[in-house]
């Protein structure tokens, strides 16, 4: 494992631990996969685990504002 962390802390060196990886791994899941794939690929048994690691994305926030927005 700590050969697996030297070579990640190459490219992300803000990485404490491996708690951080396996946080990387599952936001990014998100991002490609439906809530209850990356909750059975995650292992997690209830789904508000999952959810825990979703992330919004600020600018698809923005974009979504600016198209609802009552003032526009």
């Amino acid at each position: 494992m700590s050969r697996i962390k030297k070579m990640i802390n190459r490219y992300k060196p803000r990485l404490n631990n491996i708690a951080q990886i396996r946080a990387l791994v599952i936001t990014n899941w998100l991002q490609h996969y439906n809530l209850r794939e990356v909750q059975y690929m995650a292992g997690h048994k209830y789904v508000s685990s999952t959810e825990k690691y979703r992330m919004d994305n600020l600018e698809d926030l923005q974009k979504e504002l600016e198209k609802y927005h009552p003032l526009k």
